[in-house]
């Protein structure tokens, strides 16, 4: 059955006089654009789903289009609809989804499949599937290695990993079950050849074959799984990259691009009710975080700054803080989040009493979703097995009932297979002595205030978009040091 007569009715009424008379001129254009315009409903389009405000009102107008062609047609397209999962999505956004499809009315609806990617697995949604602790895992080895061989900047060790798992999830949407003819996407033309130029450049930082341009995106698919392999590689070495690391490019056909960014705003303020009273989207404690509303990660980078301040700077955990929100509530702005969203953000930080309740939900989340305690993200601050052990003796200072520097010395180098001392490194860094042993053998990444080096990882974190330059206190060195910021 198909549930879109009913749908239609009951979303009209949020929908601006703007937003339904641009919908009618892209359903044109989205039928003009199928392979098999006569027969709509041979056409299967995929739209890729994280959870949050922006990608839910995409889902509601997608949707919408897809019920004028089926007015008009009496037929319409097969929607296909994905959304990629890791640890820093908890079950809220499982819920935000779950009311969403209820609203527009996707749950057994003939046209409509919704699918979940965890990982190499992809699944009907479901809203209580539980994610594979296989997944799980690997999301928390991502953030250590990735954090210590980035010295916890946070985009590098919350990110890096992250987004090349998103476009995998891409590739295994649009093979799954015979694939799709067109892939909807939001993004500005601006920003799709932003990706492409991204995708070459970052190919030829880690010469990595650079697919044909004429292959369409399975030839996108295939340059970025080229990076991928080399990029983990560098982080956890050759012989530990897994497929979960690599990406899917041979799809079962190659689809076209649809854009629909020219039809409508998708700053939130514009569509308020229809997000918040039609598809009851809530805004989580957790995942919305700062330029997030669909992943913990940015409360975490925000974590990181002040345990970076208290801990390496000798400052307060609550000066970190303040320089991380001022940073983030201007990203906020710039992607114009509704003042309202951005007043309650500042109001999570607003004293010292309302940080140290943040510091308890952060610390609580990193447990939660990564099975990180706050003693290992210090490590992780310091990464002090990195460059075979250049910042140890720092870190060996601040410990309790430190071990002897000389014992990890020689454990890490390969000279002993001291049994205790690896257990409780282990219990202090979340590593293991295997992935320990490779960041001792692995270079220092230098930051955007280092000496320019040449090699790709360097370079990948000089050029990360969304940082800022800042000056700071230093307490262990009773100057002002200047300092890069990035984050979401």
């Amino acid at each position: 059955m198909n549930n879109l007569s009913a749908m239609m009715s009951e979303i009209e009424e949020y929908l601006t006089p703007a937003i339904l008379d641009s919908a009618q001129h892209c359903a044109q254009r989205l039928l003009a654009a199928l392979p098999d315009p006569d027969h709509p409903e041979r056409n299967r389009v995929l739209l890729a789903y994280g959870g949050g405000k922006d990608s839910s009102y995409m889902v509601a107008y997608v949707r919408y289009i897809q019920g004028l062609i089926w007015q008009q047609r009496n037929s319409t397209f097969q929607l296909r609809i994905s959304t990629n999962r890791h640890a820093a999505m908890n079950d809220s956004v499982m819920e935000n989804i779950d009311r969403v499809y209820r609203a527009l009315r996707i749950h057994d609806d003939a046209f409509t499949e919704c699918l979940v990617t965890d990982g190499l697995q992809i699944r009907l949604f479901d809203r209580h599937l539980p994610m594979p602790q296989s997944v799980r895992q690997q999301n928390r080895d991502d953030v250590l290695m990735n954090g210590h061989r980035f010295r916890a900047d946070a985009r590098s060790t919350f990110c890096n990993a992250c987004n090349l798992s998103m476009v995998n999830s891409f590739g295994l949407a649009a093979h799954y079950d015979g694939g799709v003819d067109v892939i909807i996407t939001g993004d500005s033309p601006q920003e799709q050849t932003a990706y492409l130029a991204w995708a070459r450049h970052l190919s030829k930082l880690f010469d990595a074959p650079m697919a044909d341009k004429s292959r369409g995106f399975s030839g996108f698919l295939h340059t970025l799984d080229g990076v991928a392999a080399r990029y983990f590689a560098d982080i956890y070495g050759a012989d530990q990259v897994t497929p979960a690391h690599r990406i899917t490019w041979q799809l079962a056909r190659d689809p076209l691009f649809f854009n629909i960014y020219q039809d409508t705003a998708y700053e939130a303020g514009a569509h308020w009710a229809l997000l918040t009273e039609f598809m009851h989207f809530r805004f989580d404690e957790l995942m919305f975080s700062f330029s997030e509303s669909d992943c913990g990660n940015p409360t975490l980078m925000a974590h990181i700054r002040g345990l970076r301040a208290e801990t390496l700077l000798q400052r307060s955990y609550a000066e970190g803080i303040r320089e991380y929100v001022r940073f983030a509530l201007g990203l906020m702005v710039q992607k114009d989040f509704p003042p309202q969203l951005i007043d309650e953000m500042a109001a999570r930080y607003q004293d010292d009493a309302a940080i140290a309740r943040a510091r308890q939900r952060a610390a609580q989340f990193a447990l939660d979703a990564f099975g990180l305690s706050e003693t290992q993200l210090v490590c992780m601050i310091y990464s002090p097995f990195i460059a075979a052990g250049q910042q140890l003796k720092a870190w060996l200072l601040q410990l309790p009932a430190a071990p002897e520097e000389a014992a990890v010395r020689a454990l890490l180098s390969g000279e002993s297979e001291d049994v205790a001392l690896a257990q409780q490194l282990t219990q202090l860094s979340g590593l293991s002595v295997a992935q320990m042993r490779h960041c001792w053998r692995s270079a220092a990444v230098s930051s955007l205030l280092d000496g320019a080096r040449g090699d790709a990882l360097s370079r990948v974190l000089r050029f990360d978009p969304h940082k800022a330059v800042i000056q700071v206190n230093n307490g262990a060195l009773q100057d002002i040091v200047t300092e890069v910021i990035s984050g979401r």
